[in-house]
């Protein structure tokens, strides 16, 4: 159950990153500020909930050095399957 609440919010933060991205490309400068600020949140949420969930015994290590691997893409999130 935490891993697939991790896996959700780390592609939340791809698709907000995503976003980013396309609000600049297509000159949303406008929407940049919105989506940047959701994204630093989960990225705050991320780390909070790995963290609790390995001193709770609820993860492992490698678990948790996976679910805080660099965020790319949605594809990225998509081919590698979670933590």
């Amino acid at each position: 159950m935490i891993l697939d609440r991790i896996n959700l919010t780390r592609r939340l933060i791809a698709a907000l990153g995503d976003a980013l991205w396309l609000a600049s490309e297509y000159g949303a400068h406008d929407r940049i500020p919105g989506f940047s600020g959701l994204r630093d949140k989960a990225a705050s949420d991320l780390g909070e909930e790995v963290r609790n969930a390995y001193n709770n015994g609820g993860i492992t290590e490698a678990q948790v050095k996976a679910a805080m691997r660099p965020i790319c893409s949605t594809a990225n999130e998509v081919h590698h399957g979670g933590a």
